[in-house]
């Protein structure tokens, strides 16, 4: 069935009383308009007459083919990168296959041909359940070629999980990776045989294609099988594909991974992800000569926007299908530009400060006399002789554990703390943050290249306007937003307002130049039984930046004061700890003094209301399996406040001390 028709319908009306117009302060744009199609009254920033001027950002528009639908890029990468021989590289079995720019075209051609000539149309659902690899990508792009709609499923997700998007979304055909994915899909939805829905409509089952040829179902195929009859791809057939889809036709439809409630479907069309990709590519500067790894979920809309990006300036991917995996693979793949969510750096920066900290005295004055160098160059520059030794003593060594080449880092998906961005400042590594959602696919806010500003997530993107709402929420309009949410009419309703604002849900403030900052997710904020508002997340990031501290959750909603609970870093603790297990680490009174330490130089730093007074180590971490996190590593509060509910309760008993 085509989503066109609903996609127009999904806006609907707002319900009276949702959503006042948004009118308070001043609107703030983004500094250079995209190339399709954005106003030129969107161009300048700031918008108002009393700023008295117009800043652009620096342009790097490619003088080349255009971009309208995603499809397209398959036209620009054989037309453009037709002679690349890595476009696409994975590391399997102990060896690298690469994948050419050509190889590329033609099996993306080759697919899409396949899947018509079985009957896939425009505008029907075809899920892609796997991890990060080529093939991922072929599938994608042939749908987009046929006009057919990508419904990605994150490859952690249970069988329930996956059977609620599968079912929701409609989807004919699921393209899956392993003998796991088989086995679970198997189980839960039908194939081959139709049924009926239960509303009196034949439903024809789910055709399953393996992605290896060894997890295919029995009678089933592969997609090496499925393709095997199409001959190789010529330029007629390309153009064959060409002008099948329109911008605003649906290009996909994501599954948030939702801290609360059931998942609801983010319907993007092409020209949602193109204006993202418009806009970013003026904002950095990549090319052939520059290597990217992708490891983040591609069914995550950040991690996929990037590497449309990548595909559209020729930079070369080489795909991980685990963030586990990625410490091992930089220094091989040695990339130019690394995208991530905070935890990995996060994670890399503890690991750095542990090995900082296992250093004689010496050299634990030379690394900070480096630290500080580093910090004032990136701060003021300058300090260029310092800066060299800097480097060639201690920074060089460090840069070597991301390869040696790493230009500039890319973090987005939730706030990181100010302590790990400004390190990797100081190393060399200039981290950028951004801000975004999967309504907006993604990209709302970043810093780029010229406009930086630590604390905060950047300015407006190109295209995009921000404001903020009486109650503190950020709103958005930008080409970027969804055409709505799946089959959920009243929540799109109640999340754009009559002028087109979305509603972030997020609380932030926007500074005199621009720059936005995010103080939390309104949902999070916590009430105390005193009245207080407070946002745990800057509490959390203050505590995270510890090398014996894995995960903090700070808790108080609805209590007088603040709690917290806290997971030691079992993996990799510091020095005294290191080669202890979990319970006696845990129990160890060291490590209870330690983590009281930081805790009081951190309330130092907060007003009385912010406070956390005691605190709990838990016994193991918070993971994506025990569904405490998302799959882009967000700490789903609603479900561990349940799961330790008795655990929080008694922090709050006045016979309890810390422990």
């Amino acid at each position: 069935m085509a989503v066109d028709g609903h996609e127009r319908r999904l806006r609907g009306r707002r319900p009276r009383g949702r959503h006042p117009r948004a009118d308070r302060d001043r609107v703030v744009r983004s500094p250079t308009a995209v190339r399709t199609p954005a106003k030129a009254g969107d161009a300048t920033w700031p918008p108002s007459a009393e700023a008295g001027q117009k800043t652009r950002a620096p342009s790097t528009v490619l003088p080349f083919q255009s971009l309208e639908t995603l499809s397209d890029l398959v036209r620009i990468v054989a037309e453009r990168y037709g002679e690349r021989e890595d476009l696409l590289s994975i590391r399997r079995h102990r060896r690298t296959d690469s994948l050419s720019a050509r190889e590329c075209v033609d099996a993306v051609c080759r697919t899409a041909k396949a899947l018509e000539s079985r009957g896939v149309a425009k505008g029907d659902r075809v899920a892609l359940f796997a991890t990060n690899r080529p093939e991922w990508h072929i599938v994608d792009f042939a749908c987009h070629l046929v006009g057919a709609v990508s419904v990605p499923i994150y490859p952690t997700l249970n069988a329930p999980q996956v059977a609620y998007i599968l079912l929701d979304s409609g989807a004919g055909w699921v393209f899956y990776d392993n003998k796991a994915k088989r086995d679970l899909l198997s189980g839960i939805v039908p194939h081959g045989a139709g049924e009926d829905d239960g509303d009196g409509n034949e439903q024809r089952g789910l055709r399953m294609v393996a992605l290896d040829a060894d997890a295919a179902v029995e009678g089933g195929t592969d997609l090496e099988a499925l393709i095997a009859g199409a001959p190789p791809s010529t330029d007629a057939d390309l153009a064959a594909f060409s002008g099948r889809v329109g911008q605003d036709d649906t290009a996909s439809i994501i599954y948030t991974s939702g801290t609360t409630g059931d998942p609801k479907g983010v319907v993007l069309s092409h020209r949602n992800f193109v204006s993202n990709i418009l806009a970013c590519q003026e904002l950095y500067p990549l090319g052939e000569e520059d290597q990217a790894l992708s490891f983040l979920p591609l069914s995550h809309v950040f991690e996929r926007t990037v590497d449309y990006l990548f595909f559209y300036r020729g930079v070369s991917i080489h795909y991980s299908p685990a963030i586990e995996r990625v410490a091992g693979l930089m220094p091989d793949v040695r990339p130019t530009v690394l995208c991530s969510v905070p935890r990995l750096y996060e994670s890399a920066y503890l690991r750095i400060q542990n090995l900082f900290a296992s250093q004689p005295p010496a050299r634990r004055r030379l690394i900070g006399w480096a630290l500080k160098v580093g910090k004032r160059r990136a701060e003021r520059g300058g300090a260029a002789l310092q800066g060299l030794i800097a480097d060639r003593l201690v920074f060089r060594k460090i840069k070597q554990r991301f390869g040696g080449r790493l230009r500039f880092a890319i973090s987005g998906g939730a706030a990181i703390a100010n302590e790990v961005a400004e390190f990797f400042d100081a190393i060399g590594i200039r981290l950028y943050q951004g801000y975004g959602l999967t309504e907006t696919a993604p990209v709302l806010a970043v810093e780029y290249p010229g406009a930086s500003r630590r604390g905060s997530v950047g300015k407006a993107a190109p295209g995009v306007e921000l404001r903020i709402a009486d109650d503190g929420e950020i709103l958005a309009r930008t080409e970027g937003l969804m055409q709505g949410y799946w089959k959920k009419p009243q929540d799109t309703a109640e999340a754009i307002d009559l002028d087109g604002w979305f509603h972030t849900g997020d609380i932030g403030r926007l500074d005199d130049d621009g720059y936005l900052y995010i103080t939390d997710r309104k949902k999070d904020l916590l009430v105390t039984s005193g009245g207080k508002n407070v946002a745990p997340q800057p509490i959390e990031q203050m505590l995270i930046t510890h090398p014996a501290i894995a995960q903090v959750v700070v808790v108080g909603d609805g209590y007088p004061y603040l709690n917290a609970l806290i997971v030691p870093n079992y993996a990799e603790p510091p020095a005294p700890f290191t080669g202890m297990d979990p319970s006696e680490l845990r129990q160890d009174p060291r490590l209870q003094e330690l983590v009281q330490g930081v805790l009081d130089r951190a309330n130092e730093r907060l007003p009385a209301h912010e406070r956390v007074r005691r605190f709990r180590l838990l016994e193991r971490e918070l993971t994506l399996e025990e569904g405490e996190i998302t799959p882009t590593l967000k700490v789903r509060r609603k479900i561990v406040n349940e799961r330790y509910r008795d655990v929080i309760a008694s922090m709050y008993l006045k016979s309890q001390r810390v422990s």
